[in-house]
């Protein structure tokens, strides 16, 4: 069971349908979502409580995945202890090495989340406790 899952994506659909992923596979508690990586910095910068998990995608406005992970790094060092899925509808190997040299990230999938990728990321967050 994933207690509080963060998900990072500009695409409104994706998020709903995502949502409603979650909701039926029964093992996502809390959903925090946000269009946009900066406001997901801003969050992970007050006290609230770390997400277990955070699937980011890579290629939004402003701020892409790739920034947002470096903002995570940066102001958080090692106490960014969520477990990051990278969600893309890249196929460049680039992207993917990329997402490969930051630490907090496990897995990089392509879009669209599908109800069996809900088990595999439950079996990351797993694996990290």
């Amino acid at each position: 069971m994933i207690k509080n899952l963060m998900l990072i994506d500009d695409n409104v659909v994706d998020q709903k349908v995502y949502s409603r992923i979650f909701e039926r596979s029964g093992l996502i508690g809390t959903v925090l979502s946000f269009r946009r990586a900066s406001e997901a910095i801003d969050y992970l910068s007050s006290d609230a409580a770390m997400p277990e998990l955070v699937l980011l995608d890579i290629n939004m406005p402003g701020m892409d995945g790739f920034e947002f992970l470096d903002a995570a790094e940066r102001l958080l060092g090692p106490s960014f202890t969520s477990v990051v899925v990278m969600l893309t509808t890249s196929l460049d190997p680039k992207d993917e090495a990329r997402a490969a040299s930051h630490a907090p990230v496990k897995d990089f999938l392509n879009k669209p989340l599908t109800a069996e990728h809900v088990q595999r990321l439950a079996d990351l967050v797993a694996a990290k406790a």
